[in-house]
C-alpha cells in the first residue's frame, strides 16, 4: 500500500465524535451532534473567517455550521441559521459545543 493510501486509510479509521447537548434536546433526550474529523480544508475555511476580521463569535458560529451533523450525516445548521446562532442562542452552550468539536482525544490518537 502506498503512503497516500495508508494516509487515507488512517483518516477513514478516525471515529466520528458525538456530542450530547441536553439543553437542545426534546422529549426523546438530548440532541446528539455528530462531528467528523477535521481536514485541512476545514481548518483553512476557519482561518479565512478569522483573517477577514470576523469576531471570535463569528468563527464559533462558522465552526458549528461547518461541522455539526445529524446521525445521517446531514448538516444541523445552515448559513441561514448564522444570525440566530449569533444573537438568539446561549453563548455558553455554543462555546461548550465548539470546544468539544475542537478537543483532541489523545487516547483515540494513541490507538492509531
Amino acid at each position: 500500500m502506498s503512503a497516500i493510501d495508508r494516509a487515507k486509510a488512517h483518516f477513514k479509521s478516525l471515529q466520528v465524535k458525538t456530542i450530547e447537548v441536553p439543553e437542545w434536546g426534546d422529549e426523546n433526550g438530548p440532541l446528539i451532534v455528530y462531528v467528523e474529523p477535521f481536514t485541512l480544508k476545514d481548518k483553512s475555511k476557519l482561518q479565512a473567517v478569522t483573517r477577514l476580521g470576523n469576531s471570535e463569535a463569528d468563527t464559533l458560529v462558522e465552526l458549528l455550521v461547518m461541522k455539526c451533523l445529524d446521525k445521517d450525516g446531514g448538516k444541523i445548521f445552515t448559513i441561514e441559521d448564522k444570525p440566530v446562532l449569533r444573537n438568539m442562542v446561549d453563548a455558553s452552550i455554543l462555546e461548550r459545543v465548539s470546544t468539544e468539536i475542537m478537543r483532541v482525544d489523545f487516547k483515540e490518537l494513541e490507538k492509531n
